[in-house]
């Protein structure tokens, strides 16, 4: 018989590893340490995770541990390793290019808090139609809760905020018509990117209007240049790197006071660059907010509420380090004590890097459209 460990983990398997995980079990892995595990500061009490559970932002935590590169063995020629999605998907093969779909919550039972898997497979969506219109028909009978199959704390803001887009692109265009709710959110959401992202950046505060729209529909066609030209194999990924030099090309057009791309994201002496070089400080700035406006308003919906996106990240570091920050946040009630004034002498990023919404927005490594939304334009 093959060795146990070499069979891919089932759902419930994967949710108990993240479940010991964001639970701190580390009495699992080193039993020596018996009951000096629960006095572990950065582990989770009934009160703290009673919070978590009501921020519905779990499955943003789970999202970045689900496509995080925690296995040494992988076959991708984008990056190292591989991820739990992936192994998951030699269990459930759909999965990898998004007829299947998962989500995990929070259960309260008589032995304490515990991960559940909610698994949807492409049998239960073909029959909702999508994963996108199956968290609308929810959302449309269960308004102020988090609706699955999405789970999230936003996916009721996100459709409002598409709704609105389309009363205005009705104006401009009474003729527009689409042939299912689908597309029609996806196409009003693909409008939205670009000028979300670079207003997200922060960049040139004499930003005029010429400049944003040239800036945007740059970035648009770039975007859809992405969408259109992407492999269709299973290891046809973008490189964020690539992207991310392509999107700073753009930014610089709008702020010639940015740096380079090479120079910005060059690591040595660092901190002395930020304190003593203005164009540098603000360049650090505008790229950490460049790397999350790229996954909020692009990446994590088209993965999360559309299910048409994979995105892997090999940073697991920087997991266990926002998952710390989480855990800190949780225990005082979402809000720490934060020097601001210190803070914005080095990097003005306070706003979106301590708010338990925007913490699991980060660069990828790599990233790649899903069948299940070429479908609809094959």
């Amino acid at each position: 018989m093959e060795n146990s460990d070499f069979l891919p983990k089932n759902e419930y398997e994967m949710c108990g590893f993240f479940e010991d995980l964001l639970f701190m079990k580390i009495e699992k892995f080193s039993p020596e340490l018996g009951s000096e595990s629960e006095k572990l500061k950065l582990r989770l009490t009934d009160k703290d995770t009673t919070l978590l559970d009501k921020t519905g932002i779990l499955n943003r935590i789970f999202r970045r541990w689900f496509q995080t590169t925690w296995l040494y063995e992988g076959e991708s020629k984008h990056f190292k390793g591989a991820t739990p999605r992936q192994e998951l998907a030699r269990l459930y093969p759909d999965l990898e290019n998004g007829w299947d779909f998962m989500s995990v919550k929070l259960i309260n039972n008589n032995k304490g808090w515990n991960i559940a898997p909610c698994y949807f497979s492409k049998k239960w969506l073909e029959e909702e139609k999508n994963v996108f219109e199956f968290g609308l028909k929810n959302l449309k009978n269960h308004k102020n809760e988090f609706v699955e199959p999405q789970l999230d704390c936003e996916f009721e803001v996100f459709i409002d905020w598409l709704s609105r887009a389309e009363k205005v692109a009705g104006k401009i265009n009474p003729k527009m018509k689409f042939d299912n709710d689908f597309v029609k959110y996806l196409m009003l959401f693909f409008e939205t990117i670009p000028s979300n992202i670079i207003l997200n950046c922060r960049i040139d505060p004499d930003f005029t209007k010429e400049k944003f729209g040239k800036a945007s529909f740059n970035l648009r066609e770039y975007i859809f240049y992405l969408f259109k030209n992407q492999g269709r194999g299973k290891d046809d990924y973008w490189d964020i790197d690539d992207v991310f030099f392509n999107c700073w090309d753009i930014l610089r057009g709008a702020d010639k006071s940015l740096i380079s791309y090479g120079d910005v994201i060059d690591i040595g002496n660092r901190v002395q660059k930020i304190r003593a070089n203005k164009s540098f400080k603000k360049s650090a700035e505008v790229l950490y907010r460049l790397g999350v406006a790229f996954d909020r308003y692009f990446l994590f919906p088209l993965d999360r509420y559309f299910g048409g996106m994979e995105v892997v990240w090999s940073d697991t570091q920087s997991f266990l380090n926002e998952l710390a920050i989480t855990i800190n946040l949780l225990k005082n009630n979402l809000s720490i004590e934060r020097d601001f004034k210190s803070e914005r002498k080095f990097l003005d990023i306070g706003d979106i890097a301590y708010d338990i919404r925007y913490i699991w927005f980060a660069p990828s490594t790599s990233f790649r459209f899903l069948d299940s939304i070429y479908r609809y334009f094959d």
